[in-house]
């Protein structure tokens, strides 16, 4: 009897399907959604490119994946589906958990089935343009640098896509790029000029602690992970013979022995004529920039928002879209800063409807990202949005704050990359 209840046991286990294992089931997985950060000489803390930097990091991998902070995707749920979204299904993280429990190897002559890509990246690189000198980040944690390029083209150009080479990938948490259009362009070349060392220092945008002289001309951002940008849709950001490309450098050089020289490069795709011409357009209070947007300390829960129809905010900026029969929007940059806790963007339709644009429950400063639509969603005459920022200034040492360039001050502007 004790034979044959073996028998069934060793029957049972034999149909049982097995647990999932490192090359069949995990290493898909990272290598889709991890390994572009996490890989040796990379800026994440620790590499995960084989089964035994797996096996020592397996916890962590589990905690991260099942608490939803890797890999890093801060948008929430929302009224649009987004592009280029790396988060995993409640299945994928169940593998992960499951794994991590065992750390079983499998074999490597029968590797699982790679994930489809995510999209994005740049097919093709028609510029390249890189730092004039080279800079090493001179403050630790974080050095906040500007870099001026001179945009060399002759003739009008599109940018369709975008990407960035870091020279240091260690030290490179997060790029901002800029355009400046030709009749602003002395402006930075100004502020390079005043500081001794390569660039000059910058933080929340091109323009330091300076007041603001010019509109601020998004292009995209890039941070780690990601192979470069396409602007979607067959669209792209018009460039013109003498404008500058200010690059903002975030260095993050916590837990490095000493920083190195840092060279980075930005490759563009370009294009003669586009299907469709976007612009970043920023949504915000102009009364804030005029110090209207208090901030008290002491207080874990201050909102500021703005309900408009911003079209004619558009054209006062110089704006190169017509946009008075409407827009699309076509993509979402947030932006605030360290005191951020909660943004979102809603489109208020003329028939009371709201659309929930873009939700980001958790704001950090550190993973700031361009949430593209998977669908543009049409702006109407007659419609408003709504932008709208949570702000957590209750530490011990905090201080009243308000509006501005400097990292102990604050923004709440929604970029909105914009088509006719």
């Amino acid at each position: 009897m004790r034979t044959l209840a073996l028998a069934l046991l060793v029957t049972l286990a034999a149909c049982q399907p097995p647990g999932p294992t490192y090359h069949q089931d995990l290493k898909p997985l990272l290598d889709a959604r991890c390994v572009n950060c996490h890989v040796s000489g990379g800026i994440a803390p620790f590499a995960l490119d084989t089964w035994e930097a797996a096996v020592a990091k397996a916890p962590a991998i589990a905690d991260a994946v099942q608490s939803g902070r890797m890999p890093p995707w801060h948008a929430g749920p929302a009224d649009v589906t987004y592009l280029r979204n790396p988060s995993l299904t409640d299945a994928q993280k169940a593998t992960v958990a499951a794994w991590a429990l065992s750390t079983v190897e499998g074999d490597a002559k029968k590797p699982g089935a790679a994930l489809p890509p995510l999209g994005g990246g740049v097919d093709h690189v028609d510029r390249s343009l890189q730092m004039a000198e080279p800079y090493t980040p001179q403050t630790s944690p974080d050095d906040y640098r500007c870099f001026v390029v001179r945009w060399p083209e002759t003739t009008t150009k599109y940018i369709t896509g975008v990407n960035a080479v870091p020279g240091v990938p260690t030290q490179v948490h997060h790029i901002a790029l800029y355009v400046i259009p030709p009749e602003a362009a002395m402006f930075p070349v100004a502020w390079d000029a005043e500081d001794a060392l390569p660039g000059y220092s910058c933080f929340g945008g091109p323009f330091g602690n300076r007041p603001q002289q010019f509109a601020v001309n998004v292009l995209t951002a890039w941070i780690p992970g990601y192979q470069g940008t396409t602007f979607p849709r067959g669209g792209g950001i018009q460039i013109d013979p003498g404008a500058m490309v200010v690059m903002q450098m975030h260095y993050n050089v916590q837990g490095a022995a000493s920083p190195q020289a840092d060279q980075t490069q930005m490759q563009f795709t370009l294009a003669d004529t586009v299907e469709r011409r976007l612009a970043y357009q920023p949504m915000l209070d102009v009364a804030w920039v005029a110090g209207q947007m208090k901030i008290p300390a002491a207080q874990p829960d201050v909102v500021h928002q703005y309900l408009a129809d911003p079209r004619s905010f558009f054209t006062t900026l110089g704006s190169p879209l017509d946009t008075s029969n409407g827009f699309n929007l076509e993509a979402v940059m947030f932006h605030m800063h360290t005191l951020g806790k909660h943004g979102e963007l809603w489109l208020e339709k003329a028939d009371r409807r709201r659309i929930k644009i873009l939700d980001i429950p958790a704001w950090d400063f550190h993973w700031q990202n361009e949430y593209q639509l998977a669908e543009p969603v049409r702006f109407e005459p007659g419609d408003k949005l709504r932008v709208k920022c949570t702000f957590d200034n209750s530490a011990a040492n905090a201080v009243e704050t308000n509006w501005g360039e400097n990292s102990t001050e604050e923004m709440c502007v929604a970029n909105i990359l914009s088509s006719q």
